[in-house]
């Protein structure tokens, strides 16, 4: 695999409150932005070159030209709205059969494979896609015999049954990026080289797949990013006490401090120059950024605790996200359980075999929380 195109624009208004009006793909997380993971994955399956699209370059400049990735990267600005505006900025490379990604999706390396050599077997355009009841947020894809595309939907209105989530990998052609550029939609664009006779080839993929939408895709991409993590990575330049106890992999980097009697339950990961004070619990799957503070017996479980952000002293915070900057007052409490009637995206979990649903709260970046605070399921704080 040689090129790839990568786009990155928009803030994803499921996520405003976070992003600060920068890109989702900025977004940290296990130490590195979204968009940085994605050019890591890329790199691990050959691809040599990637070219970047998006509306704020400047955004980008500093994290991708400081980064230690060897693969060569082209910033180009997006003049065009929407992400059909993105895929036009770089039709010259994506005529040359370069792999078309979407910088918000999360995916297992192979998936570029599987994808890839589908498109170069088959010498016609192919895209991924994904079993995904809620189809309405990603695209909708409607196959016919033998797995060739019959109808796409790029934002369905209504449920459509046997139709696939497009999983925001693909290789187009000559011919199709011609109606793009004719039509300006990717629906129109790809039914209608369908109705001439154009035929494009799907790849079912079936292993795991984070579209980064909303709060909680984030917790999700956070568990896959660490569950197979099986060695501990702790750097010589952080900073553990004696009494810490580690239990399972966890990923502690450089500069991170952990006081007295606390306890870091794997997988997780210590940011740069983070902070936990003494006796508190950190829990699997948590993710806490850069510079952020943790207080002194306070418990996080399941959680990512933007960079900057401080949790006070004596809070519990679960299944939430904290925005960059963000300030938690002492001994603030997050409701967790929910029942499914209540409609509230959550994450499920399993004890003793009986499911149960769970969900925090959003504090939006730069947000300061009240000291003593109840903060019920599913709360966006701003």
């Amino acid at each position: 695999m040689m090129e790839a195109v990568v786009l990155a624009g928009g803030p994803g208004r499921g996520l405003s409150s976070i992003t600060r009006g920068k890109s989702k793909t900025l977004i940290p997380l296990c130490g590195e932005p979204l968009i940085v993971k994605v050019l890591r994955s890329l790199e691990s399956v050959g691809t040599r070159k990637a070219l970047v699209v998006t509306d704020k370059v400047e955004d980008f400049e500093s994290v991708l030209y400081s980064s230690d990735i060897s693969l060569e990267i082209e910033l180009r600005r997006q003049t065009k709205p929407e992400v059909s505006g993105a895929i036009m900025e770089a039709v010259d490379t994506l005529r040359k059969g370069a792999l078309l990604v979407y910088g918000d999706t999360l995916v297992p390396p192979k998936a570029y494979i599987l994808t890839y050599s589908t498109a170069v077997e088959s010498g016609i355009p192919t895209i991924m896609v994904v079993p995904n009841e809620d189809v309405g947020l990603y695209g909708a894809v409607l196959m016919r015999e033998g797995g060739l595309v019959s109808e796409f939907y790029e934002k369905p209105m209504r449920p459509m049954e046997g139709a696939y989530a497009f999983g925001g990998i693909a290789v187009l052609n000559d011919e199709l990026l011609s109606e793009l550029e004719s039509l300006g939609r990717i629906d129109e664009a790809i039914n209608t080289y369908i109705k001439k006779g154009g035929k494009i080839r799907t790849t079912i993929w079936s292993d795991w797949w984070v579209d980064i939408g909303y709060p909680i895709n984030l917790l999700e991409a956070a568990y896959y990013l660490m569950k197979d993590l099986k060695v501990s990575r702790i750097s010589a330049d952080a900073s553990i006490a004696k009494t810490v106890v580690i239990e399972g992999p966890v990923i502690i980097d450089e500069g991170a401090v952990i006081d007295n009697y606390s306890v870091i339950k794997g997988p997780a990961y210590i940011g740069k120059n983070s902070f936990i004070g003494a006796h508190s619990f950190i829990r699997a799957y948590t993710s806490i950024e850069e510079e952020a503070l943790v207080g002194s017996y306070t418990e996080v479980t399941w959680s990512v605790i933007g960079r900057k952000a401080t949790i006070g002293r004596g809070s519990f915070l679960g299944y939430s996200i904290v925005g960059e900057e963000a300030i938690i007052e002492p001994n603030v409490m997050t409701k967790i359980l929910i029942r499914e009637e209540e409609g509230i995206k959550s994450i499920k979990t399993y004890k003793k075999r009986k499911e149960y649903r769970k969900a925090g709260s959003v504090i939006s970046a730069g947000t300061r929380v009240s000291a003593g605070t109840m903060l019920t399921p599913g709360s966006f704080i701003e």
